[in-house]
């Protein structure tokens, strides 16, 4: 019978390259043996310390650069060395497109010398190789920050669950922050807010507010936020330990949920939202603090029910007094007799 093929990604590893990227490592399926290897930046001769690749350059440039591939098992392995573009997941972290979707900024301007015409180079053993690559900017290129990485590939074959073989791809890479020279334009803006309220019939409840932050900007930005409920008569009670946000990419984005307990059911509950951002080491205009609010309707059902007993109350009284006096005899007129 013939094996079904499916190629899956580590989720361990997608984890290394959104967290850390450099330096990484990872084991290949156990069938054929474990087998680690890393990336990291590098000089011509040897890997440095660097973190990432960082540069900033201009619409035309060229930049060279190498890449250091380590096997630290004992095997030779087969690795496929690509650029791709960089994206945030929607928890905030950073990745790169799959190895089947097509590149369009950082990831198509890098190419690699690994050797082989698809990519694919053979470290020995305990070895390190050094990886040269180039990126060519182009001369139409925007403003800004753009981010990529540089990718090694490790596939093997595992038996599924199913005992079918599995093809597993497994990758590390190495971040790359490239800024182009131009007008920067550092910017949050605060998309789609709502808001719910969910109180019992006694006593506060609690408001949970919903929103989407997008960097609409051309430079990397976080945040420190800030979620507060209002009632109409100006108390606030604030979301407590509400974490900063994420380093957004460029045209990307990040939902945000955030509940605030505690809350009387004032009728009408005002939803604040505040962010000041944070940018990214390096000199850059200060990008402007941005806010959002939301109507939230919160309903005080014990006033409620107390007002509608009130008013039931008045009503039935009424239609009683009305009734009585429609019950009530007409008083016979009084004759006068005339005397003679």
């Amino acid at each position: 019978m013939q094996s079904l093929w499916r190629r899956t990604l580590a989720s361990g590893l997608l984890a290394a390259l959104a967290l850390g990227f450099a330096p990484a490592t990872a084991r290949a399926a156990q069938d054929k043996g474990p087998a680690t290897f890393g990336v990291r930046p590098a000089t011509a001769q040897a890997p440095d310390n660097r973190p990432n690749f960082s540069y900033s350059a201009t619409p035309g440039a060229v930049v060279r650069d190498h890449l250091a591939v380590a096997n630290i098992s004992d095997a030779p392995l087969s690795l496929k060395v690509y650029a791709s573009d960089a994206f945030n997941t929607p928890d905030g972290g950073f990745d790169l497109l799959d190895a089947g979707r097509a590149p369009v900024d950082v990831g198509a301007w890098a190419k690699v010398d690994a050797g082989a015409m698809d990519g694919t180079t053979v470290v020995p053993g305990r070895t390190t190789r050094i990886v040269p690559f180039t990126v060519t900017i182009p001369a139409n290129a925007t403003p800004g920050d753009h981010a990529g990485g540089i990718v090694a590939s490790l596939v093997t074959e595992a038996t599924g669950s199913d005992g079918q073989r599995v093809a597993v791809e497994q990758r590390v890479g190495a971040r790359i922050y490239l800024r182009i020279s131009g007008d920067l334009v550092p910017k949050l803006t605060i998309e789609d807010v709502a808001g719910s309220y969910d109180g019992s019939f006694f006593g506060t409840g609690s408001t949970r507010i919903s929103y989407v932050v997008r960097n609409s900007g051309n430079v990397r930005l976080g945040g420190r936020q800030k979620v507060t409920v209002e009632t109409p008569w100006g108390s606030g009670t604030a979301a407590p330990n509400l974490p900063d946000l994420p380093e957004l990419l460029p045209g990307n984005s990040f939902q945000v949920t955030a509940t605030v307990s505690g809350v009387l059911p004032a009728g009408w509950l005002s939803g604040l939202v505040h962010i000041d951002p944070v940018a990214s080491p390096g000199p850059q205009p200060q990008a402007d603090a941005v806010d959002a609010s939301v109507t939230v309707a919160a309903v005080p059902w014990l006033l409620v029910v107390v007002l509608a007993l009130v008013l039931a109350l008045s009503l039935l009284l009424l239609w009683r007094k009305r009734k009585r006096r429609s019950v009530e005899p007409s008083p016979v007129p009084e004759v006068a007799h005339a005397v003679a």
